[in-house]
């Protein structure tokens, strides 16, 4: 009868064993999990759970030396209603999660998601702890959202940092790293920006087309290149009151800047690196580089009412360059601004002329950049061309205008 007995028990426990095996096979769980109840998945138990995760992953980042983690609470709840409200969170689409998450938070340039399952809350929490993401210094952020399925407990953990929107005064104030949508294809991108920058031109890293052209003023403070046309105002001089021509102006207005601005790049003025001058900076230390003085001869033409623009490119001579352009009637010539010395009408450069060495790639005026629309190889044939210069209108301030009424003088208007 012992044996009997013995033997029913050994088939017994043999069974069980085998049970175990199977459970733990099938779907990884243990057989004892069955039957444990699971709790009740409620906002209380959703808060305590991502208590749990936040000190779990700060307990393991506090010894690396790296950034504690917080909830970031919109994020927070755009998972918790994720989660509710897909139909099988256990089959939740990752890449679904981020497309969504970047439409609705364009600064959530860093993400990280996983879907995690265990038997119970502890074993759930370990499980995500156990995610190289909550390490990453990349992120500052940790959500989560809780499921059940079937006889377990499933968890999305999505680890972010969200970097704000780019702007001329948070660039200057911290510099660092922004989210910008582009202007061109609409795409939502990131960009480092360092507030020691000086000429920057940006280009979406999507459609490859450049969106931005900024520089510091001599103070180190980054502007966009529009915002360097103050409204300058050159003198009328006898030789510009005596002049029959749109040509003849425009030369007496060149020739001012040629007689009193000498070349010289900001390195031999300053020691200092790269920086850009308004029109009165560089009319007041009758000096300044290539950019300096075609601002300055762009701003004071506009001011005639001519129309005319700076072009930011190369020059076969000498490499990367600034110069003017200006339209008179039909015609359009290059106006090299570093030129000095007296200037007459062969110095006026038809763009025909001076496309084999002048090649623009930007340009701007009071109001606007301009990019090209079309070949790159025909950029330097129309400066004005709405089909071959794309206008990107920028807002800026109103211009305090300012008039130099004579070498000694000046007002603001």
């Amino acid at each position: 009868m012992v044996r009997v007995l013995l033997l029913f028990g050994g088939l017994c426990l043999a069974g069980l064993m085998t049970l175990t095996v199977f459970f733990r096979f099938s779907d990884g769980s243990d057989v004892f999990s069955y039957f444990n109840e699971l709790p009740e998945v409620d906002t209380t138990f959703q808060r305590g759970f991502r208590s749990d995760t936040l000190l779990k992953i700060n307990q393991l980042r506090k010894p690396h030396s790296v950034e504690t983690v917080k909830v970031d609470e919109d994020i927070q709840q755009f998972v918790y209603n994720y989660v509710n409200g897909h139909p099988k969170p256990s089959e939740i689409d990752l890449e679904d999660v981020f497309d969504t998450l970047q439409n609705k938070f364009p600064g959530a340039q860093y993400l990280a998601a996983n879907l995690v399952t265990g038997s119970s809350r502890e074993e759930l929490v370990e499980v995500l702890n156990q995610w190289d993401a909550v390490g990453n210094p990349d992120f500052n952020s940790i959500t989560t959202g809780v499921f059940v399925t079937g006889r377990k407990l499933g968890a999305l953990g999505v680890m972010a940092r969200r970097i704000p929107k780019f702007s001329l005064e948070a660039a200057n104030t911290v510099g660092g790293r922004f989210f910008n949508q582009c202007p061109h294809c609409r795409h939502v991108h990131a960009l480092a920006l360092d507030k020691k920058s000086r000429t920057l031109i940006l280009t979406c890293p999507d459609c490859e087309k450049p969106f931005d052209v900024l520089a510091a003023d001599t103070s180190g403070y980054i502007r966009r290149a529009t915002e360097f046309m103050s409204g300058f105002s050159l003198p009328e001089t006898d030789l510009y009151r005596e002049a029959q021509s749109g040509e003849e102006k425009v030369l007496s207005l060149w020739q001012q800047v040629a007689d009193r601005c000498k070349y010289e790049l900001d390195q031999n003025a300053n020691d200092a690196r790269e920086a850009w001058k308004l029109p009165e900076e560089t009319w007041d230390q009758k000096a300044g580089d290539c950019e300096d003085t075609a601002i300055l001869l762009a701003d004071a033409l506009i001011s005639k009412g001519f129309p005319a623009r700076v072009a930011i490119g190369w020059n076969g001579n000498i490499g990367q360059h600034a110069w003017c352009v200006v339209k008179i009637g039909s015609g359009q010539y290059v106006l090299e601004s570093t030129l000095q010395g007296t200037l007459d009408h062969k110095a006026l450069v038809s763009i025909v002329d001076a496309a084999p060495f002048y090649q623009p790639e930007q340009l701007f005026d009071r109001e606007n950049l301009y990019f090209s629309a079309g070949a790159p190889q025909n950029s330097g044939e129309d400066y004005f061309a709405d089909s071959v210069w794309s206008p990107l209108a920028i807002k800026r301030p109103a211009l305090a205008v300012r008039k130099e009424e004579s070498d000694k003088s000046t007002e603001l208007e």
